[in-house]
């Protein structure tokens, strides 16, 4: 079927095939790619362009191809049948316009200066097209590469509208930012690797001995809550996870510590937010605890060495719980954690052991994770309601992992990377 050989196109192409072809061989013969041929070549390919015209305008129609159609297949059964697109020509109505056009008359045997011209239209034409190929190609990689980066930014779009997420910001020094739920959110304080002084000197008149001696403490980089986690977080988790409230939050209460949390409770927390964020999160060690409390000094409260009732809630406070930024900054430590003494105690990653500090005299420890088993796990930090010697960075003390107490709750901590 001479129409659709000059398209370059199967009988039974579809439409959007038969528009493509037709673009294809319109940019082949447009004039610019003509300037660089002989007379011959371009007057040849310009009478071909006029033919891929009439090929496109027949076909290019649903109503005119199937005409063409019909008049093709009638002339096939003809013995003696014309070419099918002059059965065409003769069977089919045409617009005036095109058919004053166009010409009805046989093209004569080709000359010999036609022939040459026809061949060297091939060459041009087959180097043409590879030309084009080649550049339709990469145009095809630069569109592909195109929709993969887009494809990437909306996957990433996507990745900051589900909940939980997790992600250091280096516009707010580095901090790793935790979204839980629309409007719910906290940030981790990070704290260089470097060594600090954990435990109490004799100086401290108030350190216990489970406290002693102080040592030196070398810990790997990491990241610890700014604040505790708060209700409408543990909320969060709790409707993630479809366990049941054991009590409702009272309105305004929303950014006060969670409390009433066993160890297992905080542990559960961790593993959620781990598998939801695909980021390490859990209870800090008692060492990053302590680190991130006093800093490398070593200073007997998060914001020196003198006790300030006026920078946290504990003895002498109003004796309720109040909210986690309260006291910030007065009340933050050198790495910039609030609320770490006071207002609620915080569970602990380490099992509790009063003579581990007596072992480790002497010498230098790195990152340690405590002791392999224990009666109970460490919590620190005091509470609303504890002495003021309880509420030292030095302080230590244990609870039962199944223990929940409304002055009990607990802080995240995360690997750097």
């Amino acid at each position: 079927m001479k129409y659709y050989e000059l398209l370059d196109v199967p009988p039974d192409a579809s439409e959007e095939q038969i528009k493509a072809a037709y673009r294809i061989l319109v940019q082949l013969h447009h004039p610019d790619r003509l300037q660089q041929v002989s007379a011959a070549v371009r007057q040849y390919a310009e009478e071909r362009l006029k033919k891929i015209n009439a090929a496109y305008h027949a076909l290019g129609d649903p109503q005119r191809r199937a005409a063409y159609d019909a008049a093709w297949q009638a002339a096939r059964a003809r013995p003696a049948a014309p070419y099918p697109d002059e059965a065409y020509e003769y069977a089919v109505p045409h617009d005036p316009a095109w058919e004053q056009s166009k010409k009805h008359t046989r093209r004569r045997a080709q000359t010999a200066a036609e022939a040459e011209a026809a061949a060297a239209y091939q060459a041009w034409a087959h180097e043409e097209a590879e030309r084009y190929a080649r550049a339709r190609d990469a145009e095809r990689t630069r569109q592909a590469e195109r929709e993969n980066r887009e494809a990437e930014a909306r996957a990433r779009k996507a990745a900051e509208e589900q909940y939980p997420r997790a992600r250091p910001d280096p516009s707010l020094g580095g901090v790793l930012v935790v979204h839980f739920a629309p409007g719910v959110w906290t940030t981790l304080v990070p704290v260089a690797t470097g060594t600090f002084w954990m435990g109490s000197d004799l100086g401290d008149p108030e350190a216990g001995r489970a406290e002693q001696p102080q040592h030196q403490v070398r810990l790997s980089e990491y990241y610890l809550g700014r604040y505790p986690v708060t209700n409408a977080q543990y909320q969060a988790f709790l409707r993630a996870t479809r366990r049941a409230p054991a009590a409702p939050v009272p309105p305004g209460h929303e950014q006060h510590p969670v409390v009433n949390v066993t160890w297992d409770d905080a542990a559960a927390f961790c593993r959620w937010l781990s598998a939801a964020t695909s980021r390490t999160f859990r209870l800090p060690t008692e060492a990053e605890w302590e680190k991130a409390a006093r800093g490398p000094e070593g200073q007997r409260y998060s914001w020196g060495n003198e006790w300030d009732p006026s920078r946290l809630n504990g003895e002498g406070g109003p004796g309720c719980l109040m909210p986690v930024d309260r006291f910030s900054p007065a009340g933050d430590s050198p790495y910039g954690a609030a609320a770490l003494l006071g207002n609620a105690w915080e569970w602990c990653a380490d099992w509790f052991d009063p003579k581990l500090y007596a072992r480790r005299a002497n010498r230098l420890v790195s990152d340690p994770a405590g002791p392999g088993t224990g009666q109970g796990y460490v919590v620190r930090g005091g509470a609303f309601d504890a002495p003021a010697r309880h509420t030292r960075c030095a302080y230590r003390t244990f609870e039962y992992p199944d223990t929940a107490r409304p002055n009990l709750g607990f802080r995240l901590a995360a690997e750097a990377t």
